[in-house]
C-alpha cells in the first residue's frame, strides 16, 4: 500500500512516499481503508524533531476516516464497508488501524473530511469541556482561541451544555466565531480581554496557541473558578483557582467523545471549519505541512 512518512527530521520536504505492507490487525482492531486524514501541529513538531528526534522510518497520523476493510475476531458492531472515523495509528497511508475503543460509525450526511477533521481537536475540546472544565448549564465560559480547531469546538460543545460562552480571538475571526452561535466576542487586538472580562468566567478554556497565557486567565476567571488549558502551568493569584491541564485521557473514552460529537454534528449543532482539502499524494502531504508551518485558518485534511 501507499504511505507517506519520513526517515529523518526536518521541514515538510523530508516526507517521502513509500510502498509498505498493509497492516495486520489484532483481535480488537479494525482495518480502515483511508478516505481522509487530518493534519495536526504535533505531527509537524515531531517531523521537525522538536518532540523527539528520529532516525527510522515513521508513518505519522492519528486522525483517519474511511470504511471498514476488515475486523478483528473480538470486534462487534462493525461490518465490512461501514463508514468510520478513528483516533487510529499511522493514518498517512491507504490503510490505517483503529481499535474498537477509538473507532466509531460516521452518521449519514457527514463527509469523511469533516469526520477526520474533528478527531484530535475534538477530543481535546470535548474532554476540556466535560472533564477538565466540568462545565455546567448556566455557567459563564470564556474560550481563548475561539476561532481555532480546539477552541471553536469547545465553544460549541459548551453552548450545547447550556452555558453562556464568550469568545476571545483576533478581530479578523469575529464574524466566524459569532457564526457558531456565540453572542459576545472580545478581540484581543482591539482591547485587553483581561480588563474587559475581569472576574467574569466560571471556567476559562484556554485553547490559544499564543497570547497572554495564564496571567490573563486568572484575571478573567472568578474566585473559585477553573482554568482548563492546553498548556501546562499556573500563574500566581490571590484567588482560589483550579488549574486543569487538558491532556489525553481515557477517563472519558475516545469512542464516547467521538460518538457524542458526531451526534451533535449530525444534528447541526457542531461545525468544523475545513480550511484546506489537499490531494492524497506526496505533494498534498508536503503542502499540508507547509501550511501547518504558516498562518492558516481551518483544518488541513488530505483526502481522496
Amino acid at each position: 500500500m501507499k504511505a507517506f512518512g519520513y526517515e529523518k527530521n526536518g521541514g515538510p520536504e523530508v516526507f517521502q512516499e513509500y510502498e509498505v505492507p498493509t497492516p495486520k490487525i489484532d483481535s480488537n482492531q479494525i482495518l480502515i481503508k483511508t478516505e481522509a486524514f487530518n493534519l495536526n501541529n504535533i505531527k509537524a513538531l515531531r517531523s521537525a524533531g522538536k518532540v523527539g528526534p528520529t532516525d527510522q522510518r515513521t508513518i505519522p497520523g492519528r486522525d483517519v476516516a474511511g470504511f471498514v476493510e476488515k475486523v478483528g475476531a473480538d470486534v462487534t458492531g462493525f461490518d465490512i464497508g461501514d463508514r468510520v472515523v478513528a483516533h487510529g495509528h499511522e493514518s498517512y497511508a491507504e490503510y490505517s488501524v483503529g481499535e474498537d475503543s477509538n473507532t466509531v460509525l460516521i452518521p449519514s450526511g457527514i463527509p469523511y473530511i469533516a469526520a477526520a477533521g474533528i478527531v484530535t481537536p475534538g477530543l481535546a475540546a470535548y474532554k476540556g469541556v466535560h472533564l477538565f472544565g466540568k462545565i455546567q448549564p448556566g455557567q459563564t465560559i470564556v474560550v481563548k482561541g475561539a476561532s481555532g480547531g480546539v477552541g471553536s469546538l469547545a465553544a460549541q460543545i459548551a453552548l450545547d451544555v447550556g452555558a453562556k460562552v464568550i469568545g476571545i480571538g483576533s478581530s479578523a475571526n469575529e464574524e466566524y466565531v459569532k457564526s457558531l452561535g456565540i453572542d459576545q466576542y472580545v478581540a484581543y487586538d482591539k482591547e485587553d480581554p483581561a480588563e474587559v472580562l475581569a472576574d467574569t468566567a466560571d471556567v476559562v478554556i484556554d485553547a490559544a496557541l499564543n497570547g497572554n497565557g495564564y496571567e490573563s486567565d486568572v484575571q478573567i476567571v472568578k474566585d473559585g473558578g477553573i482554568v482548563a488549558s492546553a498548556a501546562d502551568g499556573k500563574a500566581k493569584t490571590d484567588k482560589t483557582v483550579h488549574f486543569n491541564h487538558i491532556h489525553p485521557t481515557q477517563e472519558i473514552s475516545d469512542d464516547d467523545a467521538l460518538n457524542a460529537m458526531l451526534k451533535l454534528m449530525a444534528a447541526g449543532k457542531l461545525k468544523i471549519r475545513i480550511g484546506y482539502k489537499l490531494p492524497f499524494t506526496l505533494d498534498g502531504v508536503i503542502k499540508g505541512h507547509q501550511l501547518l508551518d504558516s498562518k492558516h485558518a481551518g483544518r488541513i485534511v488530505v483526502a481522496k
